[in-house]
């Protein structure tokens, strides 16, 4: 079933519906990793071949990383949403889930790719993510994820 949110249009497909602190979270982020580019973080210093006196800046393993982190991120900023309804479970609410055994947890929604389960916070891209994204209060969600599907209730969108 699609949630409400969906049905009435608020984004379409490929946004990410956030909060506004969230959006200036992923402003930040993004002003912070462009810096670390700029400042050559994660680079080494080398020659090009066949040119013994041209240096090269080359990105090593963590500048590979910082790179693919900083496309991750302005492609998300590309695709936000700013949404101020605080019924609706969107990127940077905390939104908690009760299972058909009872069983609550409860999860923060972040950017894509951003996900930390054990810290509890979980990527809107990510099977859990994109269940819950976009649900308001009292809706059942199903859950694909890898171990199989689950089915949960949508408790409490802080």
């Amino acid at each position: 079933m699609a949630s409400l949110a969906y049905a009435e249009g608020l984004w379409r497909g490929g946004r990410w519906p956030m909060t506004r602190g969230a959006w200036q979270a992923l402003q930040d982020e993004v002003a912070s990793a462009t810096d670390a580019v700029v400042a050559g973080n994660g680079y080494t210093t080398g020659h090009l071949d066949g040119e013994p006196d041209a240096p090269a800046f080359v990105p090593n393993v963590v500048g590979q990383q910082l790179f693919g982190r900083l496309s991750a991120l302005r492609a998300a900023l590309a695709e936000a949403v700013i949404v101020d309804d605080p019924a609706l479970a969107v990127i940077g609410r905390r939104v908690t889930l009760r299972d058909d055994d009872g069983h609550e947890d409860t999860y923060e929604l972040v950017s894509p790719g951003a996900g930390d389960p054990r810290a509890g916070l979980v990527a809107a891209d990510s099977p859990v993510g994109s269940a819950i994204l976009g649900t308001r209060l009292g809706e059942v969600v199903q859950v694909a994820a890898p171990a199989g599907t689950w089915s949960a209730t949508v408790t409490r969108i802080a």
